[in-house]
């Protein structure tokens, strides 16, 4: 069988946050997965791609990829990143892949572990309702 090539290699605007996850700290690896959740919330809310790769094992570092459908999404999904403590982060740590790293970058469930996956997407989840919710009201 064939392997198909991603999708995603002809999309031009790209951004990495890299991550750490701890295996031996568990208020560490909350803390990360927590960052992951929001972040994962802001990509769903701003038609975000958000992909992940492994940036070194060793470290329990992963790199977070995220490609933008407009430039105006990318502003406001800058914007929420910066608004929050829990993902702050300073412009030199904000990075762009290279196109090595786009193709092997895959979804955030074929990468990350299990149990930050789940606790990503419940935070993730809980966000967007949030932000749901208080638009409508």
């Amino acid at each position: 069988m064939t392997e198909l090539e991603p999708y995603w290699l002809d999309e031009t605007d790209w951004i990495v946050l890299l991550e750490f996850l701890s295996p031996d700290d568990a208020e560490d690896r909350a803390r990360g997965a927590e960052a992951i959740g929001y972040l994962f919330g802001y990509a769903q809310m701003t038609d975000t791609r958000m992909l992940a790769l492994v940036g070194d094992p060793y470290a329990g570092a992963y790199e977070l990829l995220f490609s933008f459908s407009t430039p105006a999404m990318k502003t406001r999904f800058l914007e929420l990143v910066q608004s929050n403590e829990a993902t702050n982060c300073a412009d030199d740590d904000i990075m762009v892949p290279v196109p090595s790293e786009i193709a092997q970058a895959r979804p955030l469930a074929m990468v990350l572990p299990d149990d930050v996956v789940q606790r990503a997407t419940v935070l993730a989840i809980l966000l967007i309702q949030s932000e749901d919710t208080e638009r409508a009201n």
